[in-house]
């Protein structure tokens, strides 16, 4: 004969999905290691929630959590009865939904209540069989791209020539003629100076042969 029983399913937070039966006269939710259902993140307190088995079904009551527990939307201030469809909110972070299962006596498998309604009293139920997954297929890695060899350059860019090497400047010719000229030159007036000089000192205008030579410049007495 089956028995009705509920569970709570974990629709968000650390482990979404989950389903923890109720099979206790009493469930602590909360942090601690030794709560009945463990959710261990900041949020949840050491003993959040308390559910006890009254009349046919379970009471939720909060113990006091920093965060609060909330029932579709509405924050619990007191002990409150459940029914199947209601949302537990554990603060902001975890939600459970409280749902009935049907659990066979002579079966295994925790099954919905949809499910045993369709099965005749007595009748076991059949395991659930799980189908191998298929190996993925084998990936194809295609083959590298051939390498080409490198150009020379860009195309379009226009080769460049030899560098170009600026012309050697030509080195200007000596002319040590001219330099010797030039010094004769100079030791020609130094001496027609110092000559005239040492002429005028020495009065020699009226001496022969200058008086003969300079008498159209100078008449000597």
């Amino acid at each position: 004969m089956a028995t009705q029983s509920f569970q709570l399913i974990m629709s968000s937070g650390p482990t979404p999905n989950e389903v923890y039966p109720l099979s206790k006269q009493e469930i602590i939710i909360g942090r601690d290691a030794t709560a009945d259902v463990m959710v261990n993140i900041a949020e949840i307190s050491r003993r959040h929630t308390r559910l006890r088995f009254e009349g046919g079904g379970f009471v939720v009551e909060d113990l006091g959590s920093t965060n609060g527990t909330f029932v579709n939307g509405q924050r619990l201030t007191g002990p409150q009865m459940l029914r199947p469809g209601d949302r537990i909110k554990l603060g902001e972070a975890v939600t459970l939904a409280y749902q009935v299962a049907q659990f066979d006596m002579n079966a295994t498998v925790v099954t919905p209540s949809s499910h045993m309604d369709t099965l005749t009293p007595g009748q076991p139920v059949a395991p659930m069989q799980r189908s191998a997954a298929a190996p993925p297929p084998p990936i194809q890695r295609s083959a590298p791209p051939p390498q080409r060899p490198p150009q020379q350059g860009y195309a379009g860019q226009i080769p460049q020539g030899p560098p170009q090497v600026a012309p050697p400047v030509p080195e200007k010719e000596s002319r040590p003629w001219l330099w010797a000229g030039l010094g004769c030159v100079g030791v020609s007036i130094c001496l027609v100076v110092v000559g005239a000089l040492a002429f005028d000192m020495m009065n020699l205008y009226c001496s022969p042969p200058f008086n003969t030579l300079l008498s159209f410049l100078y008449s000597c007495p």
